[in-house]
Order: structure tokens, then C-alpha cells, then sequence
């Protein structure tokens, strides 16, 4: 496989071949691979919601979880619980931005 870089002014844009861009395209996007990843966690969730808000980089997440395996933990115990989950998701991302809740 052969790719290479091409500047234009300040930005560097990686050009694939067909080969790479067919092989990229087979792997899960960001958001179904984040969103299996809390389905798994959080297997009693009644909402899970993730979106890509980096404008389909994947440089930046926004999570929606409603789960009762948080009742009875404050916020930020809910996120902790998050970013446990998504630890080595969260390696390769800018920003991620949560938002918990139990369900009524």
C-alpha cells in the first residue's frame, strides 16, 4: 500500500490509494465502535448515544448514557465510570464530552 503527503499551506492532508481508502472503510466508524463499547459496559442502559462532533474526524465524541448502574452515584462517578470504559478510545481522541443520567 502506498500513500502519501501533500501540503497545502499550513495543513498536511494524507492522500490514500484506492487499496487504503477500501481498507479504512471497512473498519467501524468511531461512533459504532465507541457506542458498542458502552452497550458492552453498560449492558442495562436504556439510552446510549454517540456522536461524532469533530466534523467526522473522529478527533472529538459526544456520549449520551442513561443507565441504572448509576443510581445512586454522583456525576462525576457516572463519568469516571465513562472514561474507564472508553480508556483507550480516549487516547486517540482531542475532547470528549459526557452526559449521564438514570432513567426515571
Amino acid at each position: 500500500m502506498e500513500a502519501r503527503l501533500q501540503r497545502l499551506g499550513r495543513c498536511t492532508t494524507l492522500v490514500l490509494t484506492a487499496t487504503m481508502r477500501r481498507n479504512f472503510s471497512t473498519q467501524p466508524n468511531g461512533e459504532v465502535r465507541i457506542a458498542n463499547i458502552l452497550k458492552e459496559r453498560f449492558p442495562h442502559a436504556s439510552v446510549v448515544k454517540v456522536v461524532d462532533i469533530s466534523g467526522g474526524c473522529g478527533a472529538m465524541y459526544e456520549v449520551h448514557v442513561e443507565s441504572v448502574e448509576f443510581k445512586g452515584k454522583r456525576v462525576v462517578q457516572q463519568h469516571q465510570m465513562i472514561n474507564q470504559a472508553l480508556k483507550d478510545e480516549i487516547k486517540a481522541m482531542h475532547g470528549l464530552r459526557i452526559f449521564t443520567a438514570v432513567p426515571k
